[in-house]
């Protein structure tokens, strides 16, 4: 009988210790929900809608015809509605991630210029985290999804179309870069420094390049300029601007290498899109 009763009563204290824990497990998910929910209250006045809409696309990489280097046709492509960050990720929100050890230090500190010096992998960090901290997914833009939201913003600095030997190329490129990037000072802006295009969003085409998800790509084409096999090398990503760049994923800063082809960025940067 003495025993039944120690049974008993352990069995009494580890339902009693469950319930605690239990109760307890419940109170830290209701306050980590509500962290995540102020978190994500915080940022949702800095979010735009982009719509639906059409692109005129021109893929990014080394394609050729008949075994010589050639240009692609530009396609008309569409693109779903998305929410995305009105402005560049800045560095006082890279800063909070690096203080809760999920983002690499860059050394830029903090403040409310856009956080630039970073590379791919650290954008995709930072995406990871601010997920983590709302509750919501976020993630790099597609390609194509940061076309759209460029707008009027974006330009095409692909070399002339047509069989151009590898100097000729070069000098094209070259020259269309040079002529979309304008007079622009390398200088970082404050926030909105380069305004707001048609859709809103600020800072689109400015100095600052942005990460997106998109590869560089090798492929073949046909004679009216169509791809006819195309191979993603995703060692190298694609970065929105004034015009596309093609950039190492491990690069910081292009400026002093690591650009695939074509003139590299001032300044790499990153915003992001939301998931819905």
């Amino acid at each position: 009988m003495d025993r039944m009763r120690v049974i008993i009563g352990l069995a009494g204290l580890t339902l009693v210790c469950g319930l605690g824990v239990g109760a307890w497990l419940a109170d830290q998910a209701r306050e980590r929900d509500a962290a995540q929910a102020l978190r994500a209250t915080a940022l949702q006045g800095h979010i735009v809608r982009v719509p639906a809409g059409e692109v005129a696309y021109r893929p990014l990489g080394n394609f050729s015809r008949d075994g010589k280097a050639a240009t692609p046709g530009v396609q008309k492509l569409p693109v779903g509605a998305f929410d995305m960050m009105k402005y560049q990720v800045s560095r006082r929100d890279y800063m909070a991630c690096v203080v809760d050890g999920a983002c690499a230090d860059v050394g830029t500190g903090t403040g409310g210029l856009a956080q630039t010096n970073v590379n791919w992998i650290d954008a995709t960090s930072y995406a990871a985290w601010l997920s983590e901290q709302t509750g919501q997914t976020w993630r790099l833009p597609t390609v194509l999804e940061w076309h759209r939201a460029a707008a009027e913003r974006q330009g095409d600095a692909a070399p002339d179309e047509g069989d151009l030997d590898p100097g000729e190329r070069m000098l094209s490129q070259y020259q269309r870069g040079i002529f979309l990037r304008g007079s622009s000072s390398p200088a970082l802006r404050s926030r909105g420094g380069f305004g707001e295009n048609s859709l809103g969003l600020a800072d689109m085409g400015g100095n600052v390049w942005e990460w997106t998800d998109g590869c560089m790509e090798n492929g073949e084409i046909g004679d009216d300029g169509v791809i006819t096999a195309r191979d993603p090398y995703c060692g190298v990503r694609i970065a929105g601007g004034r015009h596309q760049a093609a950039i190492i994923d491990f690069v910081r800063d292009a400026s002093v290498g690591g650009c695939a082809v074509g003139l590299p960025p001032d300044h790499l940067g990153f915003r992001l899109v939301r998931e819905r």
